[in-house]
């Protein structure tokens, strides 16, 4: 028998099969014999077969504990471990990398935490500012306070005709439009984040206009104005 001789598909169609079940297979090849599987019933059957095979074979091998040398690379590569030697074990490693430390380093984090939750509590170097918006025709007291970037308004007196509304205006000192933040509440307080870009500084000037209810309907004031009043520092 020539050994030399071509194999036939039948046994081309068997090795291909030998090699998918011993993991031989790469790329494109190897997609091609799996997507074969679901369409070729006999080819799966004997890729099964083989699978089987050599699941037998391995029943018989004596499991085999890897050289200590191996096991040490396999961990290192993996990150698990470091290579022997690699500090000198008479070095002293410094205290912040012991446990005093990392117990330091937790208490630091933690008072950090419990500065930044206290309820109520401003960080010492938040600016706040204050304007008092007075008129006495009509007879309008309105108190606006901004403590970092948070703005609270508050109506003392005079609150706005029932189809009016006092609308709150920011103006900066550099001459650009006024922008609405937002109405004069009847009653109690209005708190409110000031918009970005809009930055609290001494020179900003906050003003009150008459506005129908709800507002002005383009955007800039559209009625006279009532109150004004710079901010000053607390």
């Amino acid at each position: 028998m020539n050994s030399d001789a071509p194999l036939t598909p039948q046994e081309e169609d068997e090795a291909l099969a030998a090699e998918l079940a011993l993991g031989l297979l790469e790329g494109a090849e190897a997609q091609a014999a799996v997507a074969r599987l679901s369409q070729d019933l006999a080819f799966a059957r004997s890729v099964r077969e083989w699978q089987e095979r050599l699941a037998g074979l391995a029943d018989q091998l004596t499991p085999v504990m890897a050289p200590a040398r191996a096991r040490q690379a396999v961990r290192e590569r993996l990150g698990h471990a470091v290579a022997p030697l690699t500090r000198d074990p008479s070095e002293r490693t410094p205290w912040w990398r012991g446990p005093i430390g990392a117990l330091t380093g937790l208490l630091a984090a933690a008072a950090v935490v419990a500065l930044l939750w206290l309820p109520g509590e401003q960080p010492a170097d938040v600016p706040g500012y204050q304007a008092e918006l007075v008129a006495q025709e009509p007879a309008l007291r309105v108190a606006a306070r901004v403590e970092g970037r948070e703005m609270e308004v508050a109506l003392e007196s005079g609150a706005a005709p029932t189809d009016r509304d006092w609308e709150i205006w920011w103006i900066a000192p550099d001459g650009s439009a006024p922008i609405s933040i937002g109405l004069v509440p009847r009653g109690g307080s209005l708190r409110m984040t000031l918009p970005e870009g809009l930055d609290p500084a001494p020179g900003i000037r906050i003003a009150l206009s008459d506005e129908p209810a709800g507002g002005s309907p383009t955007g800039q004031a559209t009625g006279p104005v009532v109150a004004v009043a710079e901010l000053t520092s607390l």
